[in-house]
């Protein structure tokens, strides 16, 4: 029923869909044959493209074209109605009868009269396994022996005496607490003092306590103890602990203790390949006593990244220049300088500087040599000297002016209080050669002025002052009033140079840190002394706070925990008071007996210092003797010069105007002089003398060109 309905429906639809299209269509030939596409399209805000529609009409014959401005609504016409059929009764097939078959039983059959055929599968023989020989071969079994019946005792249960901590013991743990855990060294070294009585606690007490003394900075405390550990004890095992100690503590030790450490290093097959500091120490003792072998093995071991690198080199330099290898030790101390060009102030770089510049100097490269010594920083000991020394090598080099220039700039103010005799002479034969012979005259007599009279002083000196420590006193008493200019006769600046020598310093050096280790023992007694009061100000204070605390207590009250810390407290001040007074009664001895070691290796080091001394002074004198006697030969070179060198004038002879190698630094640091005026200590060694050479043209003045 519902299909003919929707047929129904539909045909409108399409009727008036059919007519839509047919106007259209009709719309669009009238387009096609009037004006053209494009001017017919338009496009609206929507983007949609719309055509106008034209019509033709026939307007008194003709047929014309006329555009349609208003579209005509499309009249489709009304919708058919449908109406619904009345529908007719439902028909329903007829229902189906089911006819039921009778299903049959089969007969039942007996279980008994069922027959099974006979079996007749075939059964094959039985496998064999073995034969009856092969039992024949089984080996007898022997009977095992009977096990007897276990037999038992009874256990003999008998005490053995247990070890326990006796006083000794605990004072020990009490020790080892405060040095390792607490670092109260005063109280430690208190308590390992006592123990060192104690035959049982002895080794153990006598290496503690050098450790302690090390952590308080008492270095020649904890050098005796530790060494006396390592050489007297028979026990492997604290002898070997001992030579550890010594290897880490190495900086403190005596260059001569590597004699008694290295042994036991090699004994106890120590590693001591990456202590640079040892190795270091090892390559200086074996150099001292000349055992070149084990020193170059000593050096072996310290790599371009430790900081021991540079000293390293400076002494693989000196090793192979005494092997008589020069362009090892060149190629050593090269490493050295550049290894150092960062810090210019370094001890090791200056004396590498000046030991470079004097081996290039023995091989006559004064170009080089002179450039190497003003590597020496001013701010060394060896500067003066080495400033010197590298006008000598002007002066070989005919830089006369260069030379001169140099030497007056040690001849002024400036350096007044400067011992260096040697520096008149370079600059008069700097001035000979210039053949500025007046010049060169007056720095005679400058020279003559200053270190004359020395000469009567010094002599007398010598001559009253005969034993090593005299020479040590002198420099003592110079050392507390540095403004003196004089004393024991001599002058300020010849004990200024006098001291030093590297010799004297050294062992100077050593004799200093003996009088501060006097001055921390003694300071040790009077901390003991303050931690003895605080400790006894802290017991009082904690015993009347238990007071204090018993007495708000109810009676018959358990402890409160007032009463429980403050008896806590009185205990631990109790305690640590005992030990300080114990602390300061104990040391006292050591202290002294220490004290006293000093002093007689302070007395022995005296004697070493003014030994130094001493042989220093001699040099010394001999070489201002040396100056001042060259001081007439070089006299009559001038007069002698200046004799011929005003007749040759008067005859008219030229002077001679040949170009001579200059050694100098930078332009932008040279600077010329021509009067005596201010000078400026970063100009020092940096100075040229604006004489010119006046000399015949083919003269040859005091030999100096034979060189």
């Amino acid at each position: 029923m519902k299909k003919p309905m929707k047929a129904m429906m539909v045909l409108p639809l399409l009727c008036s869909a059919a007519f839509a299209q047919e106007v259209q269509h009709k719309a669009l030939n009238v387009k096609n044959q009037g004006a053209p596409a494009a001017a017919n399209l338009r496009v609206k805000s929507s983007l949609v493209p719309t055509y106008e529609i034209y019509q033709k009409k026939v307007v008194k014959g003709k047929t014309e074209t006329f555009k349609v401005k208003a579209i005509p609504e499309l009249n489709i016409g009304l919708e058919r109605q449908v109406e619904a059929i009345p529908l007719s009764p439902l028909r329903l097939p007829a229902s189906r009868e089911l006819v039921v078959k009778e299903i049959k039983k089969s007969p039942s059959i007996d279980p008994m009269q069922i027959k099974v055929p006979p079996y007749t599968a075939v059964v094959n023989p039985p496998k064999v396994l073995t034969t009856p020989e092969a039992f024949t071969k089984i080996p007898d079994v022997k009977m095992l022996s009977p096990v007897k019946d276990p037999s038992t005792t009874e256990p003999q249960v008998t005490l053995q005496k247990m070890d326990e901590m006796g006083p000794n013991d605990y004072k020990l743990l009490q020790a080892l607490i405060f040095l390792e855990i607490q670092q109260n060294y005063e109280l430690a070294m208190g308590l390992f003092a006592e123990l060192m009585d104690d035959k049982e606690h002895r080794l153990e007490a006598l290496y503690n306590y050098a450790m302690t003394a090390k952590g308080m900075g008492l270095n020649t405390e904890f050098r005796t103890y530790m060494i006396k550990v390592s050489q007297e004890t028979k026990n492997k095992e604290w002898q070997e602990r001992a030579t550890k100690a010594l290897v880490e503590g190495i900086k403190v030790l005596e260059l001569t203790d590597i004699s008694l450490i290295d042994p036991l290093v090699a004994k106890y097959e120590i590693d001591v390949t990456k202590n640079d500091e040892y190795q270091i120490t090892r390559a200086k003792y074996y150099s001292s006593i000349g055992n070149l072998g084990l020193m170059e093995d000593a050096l072996m071991y310290i790599d371009e990244k430790s900081k021991k690198y540079p000293e390293a080199l400076l002494l693989s330099g000196l090793f192979n220049y005494r092997q008589n290898k020069v362009d090892e030790a060149v190629i050593n101390i090269e490493k050295l300088l550049k290894a150092t060009e960062d810090d210019k102030k370094s001890q090791i770089r200056n004396v590498g500087a000046i030991t470079m510049a004097r081996i290039q100097f023995q091989k006559s490269m004064y170009k080089e040599a002179f450039q190497s010594y003003l590597k020496v920083d001013r701010s060394s000991p060896l500067w003066l000297q080495a400033m010197t020394e590298s006008a000598w090598t002007q002066i070989l080099s005919e830089d006369y002016e260069g030379a001169a220039g140099n030497m007056f700039s040690l001849h002024t103010d400036f350096f007044k209080n400067a011992f260096n005799p040697e520096s008149f002479v370079v600059r008069t034969v700097g001035y000979l050669n210039l053949c500025q012979y007046g010049d060169g005259v007056q720095v005679l007599e400058e020279m003559r002025g200053k270190y004359g009279p020395w000469k009567k002083k010094l002599e007398e000196y010598k001559t009253s002052h005969k034993k090593s420590l005299d020479y040590y006193d002198t420099v003592k008493n110079w050392a507390k009033n540095s403004d003196l200019k004089e004393v024991d006769g001599l002058p300020r600046a010849f004990i200024v140079e006098l001291a030093r020598h590297p010799g004297f310093v050294s062992v100077q050096k050593q004799i200093n840190n003996y009088e501060d280790e006097i001055t921390k023992f003694n300071k040790i007694s009077f901390t003991l002394i303050k931690m003895e009061k605080d400790f006894l100000t802290k017991k009082n204070e904690a015993s009347k706070a238990l007071v204090a605390a018993k007495a708000k207590m109810k009676p018959g009250a358990a402890p409160s925990s007032a009463v429980l810390d403050a008896d806590k407290k009185l205990l631990s001040y109790s305690i640590q008071y005992h030990i300080a007074n114990k602390a300061r009664t104990s040391i006292k001895n050591l202290r002294t007996q220490g004290i006293a070691r000093i002093e007689k290796e302070k007395d022995v080091l005296r004697v070493e210092a003014g030994k130094a001394l001493q042989d220093n002074y001699k040099n010394m004198v001999a070489n201002l003797n040396r100056v001042l006697d060259q001081n007439d030969v070089l006299q009559y070179e001038l007069y002698s010069g200046a004799g011929e060198h005003i007749r040759y004038q008067m005859a008219g002879g030229e002077v001679n105007e040949k170009e001579r190698p200059e050694l100098k630094v930078a332009k932008e640091k040279s600077l010329n002089w021509k009067f005596k005026g201010e000078i400026w200590e970063d100009e020092v060694g940096h100075y040229r003398s604006s004489l010119k050479n006046v000399c015949p043209q083919d003269n040859s003045v005091a030999g100096m060109n034979e060189h």
